[in-house]
């Protein structure tokens, strides 16, 4: 294939797109984790300022994340690796140890098996590598069935479970996910994506320490607020983690400030894990509330937002949060399901001033 037939097929695929930055909005649309304290996050970063030096690569500083990471996690850090981002990791996951991989569908593409919807980023590499991707939908609750999704997933090269799921907030059930692992042969790179996990009631954390085939993703811009820093990980046997970081990483992944920056967060991680427990409360809290409000459907989520089905409010509900200049991720219709939206959980603020606008654009 030339480079202009190459560029050709590349410029017609669908692509993800960054959110728009509204000034002086409340944003509930990202994910992001506005209900830890903005000032905890600042102490944080001026510490770590201060104690880098910018003229020097990154060593020790990837060595004190692996470190806390390990703590954190309870994972011996010989099972972690590092990146910039968990989807600078996935990138070279595929690039390294999938992508021109035909072992199962010789002589055709490599083939990767996903559940829909999902988050969408990664369905959207697999293609720009030139990836078959087989789609199988979740049920109408967004549950998935294993039997349907393991027939496909035998068939693969890369099995990819987003648990808890973007953008539908549920986690695949603990016993469903480890029949699912264990149905599958070593041929086939499990990815299991758990960006929301600290949101969540488990972690498929040490299935993967115990298998060759499995690699669990995870990220700090969640749960620990540290978006804009671009620090993920991942957990996986300890062969696959140590070529990972030796051979596949590139040797300074993540700048020396960012590394500072996690190291210093995880540090103080029994701050964070308060946050985390109020914002499961709040979760809590807003569903009930959505719950209660005719003509809306709202999903059980495991992770730190809500997917919801307004039907015939949409247009309402989209102008009342617009004019109170609350931002949240308007979907529109997803899998047979009409007018739906994903919201952040924010502070209590936050989520009194969205719920406000779904009651008024409700009944209006």
């Amino acid at each position: 294939m030339t480079v202009e037939k190459e560029l050709k097929r590349i410029a017609k695929l669908d692509r993800y797109v960054r959110p728009e930055k509204i000034t002086g909005a409340i944003k509930l649309d990202s994910n992001e984790n506005f209900a830890l304290d903005g000032e905890f996050v600042l102490q944080v970063v001026t510490e770590a300022a201060k104690r880098v030096d910018l003229r020097e690569y990154p060593i020790d500083e990837l060595d004190g994340l692996y470190e806390q990471l390990a703590r954190y996690t309870g994972i011996n850090e010989k099972y972690i690796g590092a990146g910039s981002g968990s989807d600078q990791i996935i990138e070279l996951l595929l690039t390294t140890l999938v992508a021109g991989n035909k072992k199962k569908n010789k002589g055709s593409r490599s083939r990767a098996t996903v559940f829909v919807p999902t988050f969408s980023y990664f369905v959207n590499r697999c293609e720009l590598h030139g990836m078959r991707v087989d789609r199988v939908p979740l049920d109408k609750n967004f549950e998935l069935d294993i039997d349907r999704f393991a027939r496909s997933a035998r068939r693969s090269d890369l099995v990819y479970l987003c648990s808890p799921n973007n953008p539908t907030g549920g986690q695949v059930p603990r016993k469903d996910a480890v029949e699912l692992l264990d149905r599958l042969d070593d041929s086939s790179l499990v990815l299991v994506d758990e960006a929301y996990a600290d949101f969540s009631s488990y972690s498929l954390a040490r299935e993967a320490t115990r298998r060759d085939n499995v690699i669990v993703l995870r990220t700090l811009s969640k749960a620990f607020g540290l978006a804009g820093a671009r620090v993920g990980y991942m957990i996986a046997g300890e062969k696959t983690a140590g070529v990972f970081r030796s051979t596949i990483q590139s040797p300074y992944p993540v700048s020396t400030l960012s590394l500072t920056i996690a190291t210093g967060v995880l540090e103080r991680a029994d701050f964070v894990k308060k946050t985390i427990e109020g914002v499961k409360g709040e979760r809590k809290r807003v569903f009930e509330r959505l719950a209660e409000i005719k003509g809306i459907r709202v999903f059980r989520s495991d992770a730190n937002f809500l997917f919801v089905e307004t039907g015939k409010s949409y247009s309402a509900i989209a102008r009342a949060l617009e004019k109170e200049g609350i931002v949240v991720k308007l979907l529109g219709n997803v899998s047979g399901h009409a007018g739906c939206m994903r919201v952040t959980i924010g502070t209590q603020e936050m989520n009194d001033r969205f719920l406000k606008c779904v009651e008024e654009g409700a009944t209006s």
